[in-house]
This record gives C-alpha cells, sequence and structure tokens, in this order.
C-alpha cells in the first residue's frame, strides 16, 4: 500500500498543491536570505569580529532542533508553521531594538532578535529541503530544488538592495526595520495561509506507518500521471557513512567560501555603503547562477554537472588571487570579482540542495540535513576567529583550497556516485 501511495506521488502531473508546496518553501527561502542579509549589512555599524562570530553561529540551534523535532514528532507542515511564529517574534524585536541608542545595548538586542529569526527560518531550511524532495514528482524535483532555495539569493539582493538605497537618509536603521518588518509580515501572511493549504509529506507519515493519514493527504494532490517519465530504479552503490562524508565536504567547500568576498575581503578594502554594495553584487550572481542553472539541471547529468561546479568555483578565485597579490583598488573590479566569483559557488550550493535531501532517509532526512550543515556552521565560525589575520592573499588560496577538496569529492563521485534525475528518493535513499 505504502508503495503505491509513493509511486503517485513520483508520477504525479504538476498540479495546483505543487505550486502550494513551492511558494511555500520559496518564501520561507526568501525570508532566510533576508534576515541573514539583514545581519551582515548591520556589520559596519558595529566592526567587531565577535558581532560576525555570533550572526555566524545562532543559526547551529534551529539547524538542529527543529529538523529533529521535524523528523521525530512533528512532521514537515507543523513544524513550518512553528519557524514562521519565530521569525515574526525576532522580526518584532529587531523593529523595536531601533528605538535604542546606538551601542553595547542596542547590539545585544538585535543579536536577540537576529538570533530567534535565524533560529527558525535557518531550522525551516532541512525542513523545507526535505518536504520539496518528499512531495515534487520526479520529473520536476531538481528544478524545485534549485529554483525554490534561489529566492534566498533573492531575497537577500533585495535586502541588501533596501539597506544601500536608505543608507544615507536620517534615520536609516528605523526605515531598514519598517521595510524589513513590511516584508516578513506580508511574507508570513501568505506562507502560513499556503503551508495552511498544502498537504505534509506522504513518505514522511508513511515511514511513520500512518497510512490512513497518507492516503488523506495523497487525494489532495493530483492524480493524474505523467505517461512519458523514464524512471531509474538503480539502487545506490554507496552506504550512508560514504554519502555523508561527501555531502559534508561538499558543505565544507561551499559554506566556507561563500562569503569570503563579500563579507571578509571587501571589509578591508572599502567601508560604509561600499560594502553593502557588494553583498549586493555577491547576491546578485548568486541568484543569476539559480535562475541561468534551474530551468537547464534536469538536462544535465548530476554527476558531471556536480563536478563542472567545484571545478569553476575553483578556478573563480584565481582572479581574486591576482587582485590581492598587485594590491588592485578598483571598487567596479571587486564587484565583477565577486559576481563572478559567487555565480560558481553558488552553482555548488545547488549541489547541496539537490543531494542532501535526496540521498538521506525520510526518517532522519531533516535532521541529517541539520548535521550536515551545523558541521559546516562550526568550522565558518571556528575559521572566522583563526583567519581574521591572514594575509588577504592567504583569504584567496583559503578559497581555492576549499572548493578543491570539494573538486576531488566531485571525481569520486564522477567513478561511484548517482546521478540522481528520474530516480526515486526511497531508491536513492535506501541504506
Amino acid at each position: 500500500m505504502s508503495e503505491n501511495l509513493i509511486r503517485k506521488i513520483d508520477l504525479a502531473k504538476w498540479g495546483k498543491m505543487h505550486w502550494y508546496i513551492f511558494f511555500s518553501t520559496s518564501i520561507g527561502f526568501f525570508l532566510w536570505g533576508i534576515i541573514n542579509t539583514l545581519g551582515y549589512a548591520f556589520f559596519p555599524t558595529y566592526q567587531n569580529i565577535y558581532y560576525l562570530i555570533v550572526i555566524a553561529a545562532i543559526p547551529l540551534l534551529g539547524d538542529l532542533i527543529l529538523s529533529r523535532i521535524s523528523d521525530r514528532i512533528m512532521g514537515r507542515k507543523k513544524t513550518y508553521i512553528i519557524t514562521m511564529g519565530l521569525y515574526g517574534l525576532g522580526s518584532l524585536i529587531i523593529v523595536l531594538d531601533l528605538l535604542f541608542i546606538k551601542g553595547l545595548l542596542q547590539m545585544v538586542l538585535f543579536l536577540l532578535g537576529y538570533g530567534i529569526s535565524m533560529f527558525g527560518v535557518e531550522g525551516e531550511n532541512p525542513i523545507g529541503l526535505s518536504l520539496l524532495a518528499e512531495l515534487t514528482p520526479v520529473k520536476y524535483r531538481e528544478k524545485i530544488l534549485v529554483l525554490s532555495p534561489n529566492f534566498e539569493n533573492i531575497g537577500a539582493a533585495i535586502a541588501a538592495a533596501i539597506a544601500l538605497s536608505v543608507y544615507f537618509m536620517k534615520n536609516s536603521f528605523i526605515i531598514m526595520g519598517i521595510s524589513i518588518a513590511i516584508m516578513a509580515i506580508i511574507g508570513l501572511i501568505i506562507a502560513i495561509m499556503l503551508r495552511l493549504l498544502m498537504p505534509e509529506s506522504i513518505r514522511w507519515l508513511t515511514a511513520k506507518g500512518k497510512i490512513k493519514d497518507a492516503e488523506k493527504e495523497i487525494s489532495k494532490i493530483t492524480t493524474s500521471q505523467e505517461l512519458n517519465v523514464k524512471e531509474n530504479f538503480l539502487s545506490s552503490n554507496i552506504g550512508l557513512k560514504k554519502r555523508f562524508l561527501i555531502l559534508t565536504i561538499w558543505a565544507l567547500a561551499n559554506y566556507l567560501t561563500w562569503s569570503l568576498m563579500a563579507f571578509v575581503l571587501a571589509d578591508f578594502y572599502f567601508k560604509g555603503s561600499s560594502l553593502i554594495e557588494v553583498i549586493l553584487w555577491a547576491n546578485l550572481g548568486a541568484s543569476f547562477a539559480g535562475l541561468l542553472i534551474g530551468p537547464i539541471i534536469d538536462k544535465i547529468d548530476m554527476r558531471k554537472y556536480t563536478f563542472i561546479s567545484f571545478l569553476t568555483a575553483t578556478i573563480s578565485f584565481l582572479p581574486i588571487l591576482a587582485y590581492t597579490i598587485f594590491n588592485f583598488k578598483s571598487l567596479y573590479l571587486f564587484y565583477s570579482l565577486t559576481f563572478i566569483n559567487l555565480f560558481f559557488i553558488t552553482m555548488t550550493w545547488f549541489v547541496r540542495t539537490i543531494y542532501e535531501p535526496t540521498l538521506f532517509p525520510t526518517t532522519n532526512r531533516a535532521f541529517y540535513i541539520g548535521i550536515v550543515r551545523a558541521i559546516a556552521m562550526t568550522t565558518y565560525t571556528i575559521s572566522t576567529y583563526l583567519t581574521s589575520s591572514l594575509p588577504l592573499w592567504g583569504f584567496a588560496i583559503y578559497g581555492m583550497g576549499f572548493q578543491g577538496l570539494g573538486l576531488i569529492a566531485s571525481v569520486y563521485w564522477i567513478k561511484r556516485g548517482e546521478d540522481v534525475r528520474y530516480k526515486s528518493l526511497d531508491v536513492l535513499s535506501k541504506i
């Protein structure tokens, strides 16, 4: 019975409920991008290395706790409501914090609101990826696992644009806070409405033995079947431990290099509004990568795509190395290098958004994604402190080194790994 339900999901034609799921998760990613950029956009105000460490470390708890609750107790849909509530509460604290005079107290209150928001939206990340993978038909799965997470980049770009547009205005903090609050309220209302309408994950329900509930939820999804889908039933030949190791290496390569241009090197070269402009260009590059790759990702062997992504991301640090060695001071050249670098690094992020939810078993899918992310975040937090005294060219070598590590893992994956296209999750994630 459960196998029949799963097959209906995999071969379903795209319908109204799939749109609800897509837009619901996309709004979550969009809000994640807004609040994440807000933390870094305020950095020039405080100029404190411990501030950077805190905003990098805070999301850890959300990733681990909420993903565990989702896997074990509440499922995907119910946990989604909690994450939105946390985002709303955190956003309110951030807005109220703007009433305080700039100083240590204001920074602490900002970090409190930011932390609550990030606990929610960061914890939603593994849950959202799990839901998308579990409910999206195999014909569309890889596209959706690129296009929906890409709203994080779009949200981050919009947040940076807002921060930049009000930077020179009087009371710019208040204007920015109100703008973010309005976007949050609109996003929250739409997201909650969609999440009440969308189904629970049928895969999660069947994994928990709730077959009757799964049958009720499947009735919400179109019963029409895709007739031209050529499914691949070859089972995985890589064990769970090796999958976890490979995904962790890719997460480290991606997470530890993503912020080097926009949030590390830029701070050595530029001040004030120029820093926010760099963040904007970084997120524009990332957004463009998603818009370009999303529509064509299902046409590419995922193993080859993975190799190309890490190869180009590694190479993209070469002109950055030259920029630091020859001590260029061109703002527009830095913008260009940032755009290009983030374009290719974001391609490696899509390797993660596709492989992480497809290679882990349903019973622990969100939690395992959360652990992989937590390892990367912890390493990034430690790295932020340890690398603070590196020479500028050292950061470029650092970026090349970690992307090179991801490249080595991708070579192994070409020989032993899976092309996940048109494969059921139950085949891919089999332990």
